[in-house]
């Protein structure tokens, strides 16, 4: 019986050393972009992002240490093999300090991950429905009254003091 291949829309986000001239970083997404069409995938977007810092120093594959670089996000449509060949390609090339692959559920836009938050209108707080009414509670029943409890004097006098005398200490 032959297997039904399905295309799923895959995202690969990764960052390139910040010092890589517009040649490589043409050069490398070229590469990859390769790497999927061999695949039999198809990529829709490569949106390369300015410089910018991370968020803590990542030692990259050429034992550097890296506190910026240039992300590069890639869409693109393929079967499962494809993405296993990319990832294959990014673990085995030192072209890229750091990637990530995600199966995102629906993309909307190519790109739409470098949105910041809060500033898309699909990021708006969707109208919140009005609350179901709520059923009356039962009526509560009224407690017996509590007796007042006494003032400490009061409950002072009432009680005579106990003294302490070598004669009732003796005694016990």
């Amino acid at each position: 019986m032959p297997s039904i291949a399905v295309k799923r829309k895959y995202e690969a986000i990764y960052i390139l050393d910040s010092g890589s001239s517009d040649d490589q970083i043409a050069a490398i997404t070229g590469k990859y972009k390769q790497v999927v069409e061999t695949a039999g995938g198809t990529v829709e977007n490569i949106d390369v992002w300015e410089n910018r810092k991370l968020a803590y120093q990542i030692k990259g594959a050429d034992r550097r240490t890296h506190s910026d670089g240039r992300y590069v996000v890639m869409n693109f449509t393929s079967e499962a093999d494809a993405e296993k060949e990319l990832r294959r390609t990014f673990q085995i090339s030192d072209d890229q300090i750091r990637y990530m692959i995600i199966k995102p559920e629906e993309i909307d836009e190519p790109g739409a991950a470098r949105q910041p938050r809060g500033e898309s209108a699909a990021s708006a707080p969707a109208p919140v429905a009005a609350p179901a009414p709520v059923a009356p509670a039962a009526p509560v029943a009224e407690a017996a009254p509590v007796a007042e409890a006494a003032p400490v004097a009061e409950v002072a006098e009432a009680a005579p003091a106990a003294e302490t005398t070598e004669e009732t200490a003796a005694a016990a």
